[in-house]
């Protein structure tokens, strides 16, 4: 986990799967450089980078952060009216260790969550009426405008 310090204000949190293949390891080399320029510029007075897991139980002990945060996550997206879908995802899965399958909470390969004075204004990607934000549109629009952006929607969707 990295971080450089301050308290409260707009803060970002740039999750990533640690098993990423080398395109998109760049992909995420290249928005922590705008998440930092955003810091530079006083758009963002704080960044993180934390590394989770490419998926995890739904039920049963461990991997609570990955579950925690999606629930997070879709408690803001059921309150804005957007869709986590397709980008977080429930796969039935194989486990050639113990044979068993069970249900996994399949997490994107990159995630960002914008947090105004420790509440939690933004996730990206997300999905909306047809259309998707991905984090490179999050930033950009906050790069361009210094504000979020907009999701506007009354359809409520978390699956």
């Amino acid at each position: 986990m990295s971080s450089s310090t301050a308290p409260g204000g707009r803060r970002a949190t740039l999750f990533v799967r640690s098993d990423l293949p080398a395109p998109s390891q760049k992909r995420c080399t290249a928005i922590k450089c705008e998440l930092q320029e955003l810091v530079c510029r006083g758009v963002l007075d704080d960044i993180e980078t934390v590394e989770w897991e490419k998926r995890v139980p739904l039920q049963g002990p461990g991997n609570g952060i990955e579950r925690d945060l999606y629930n997070e996550f879709a408690d803001w997206a059921r309150e804005s009216g957007v869709c986590l879908a397709p980008f977080f995802d429930t796969r039935l899965c194989y486990s050639s260790t113990t044979g068993e399958k069970r249900r996994e909470l399949v997490m994107p390969a990159v995630c960002l969550a914008v947090y105004e004075d420790d509440t939690l204004v933004q996730v990206a990607p997300f999905a909306d009426a047809g259309r998707t934000e991905s984090v490179e549109e999050c930033i950009a629009e906050l790069g361009e405008t210094g504000t979020l952006p907009d999701t506007g929607s009354t359809t409520v969707s978390t699956v």
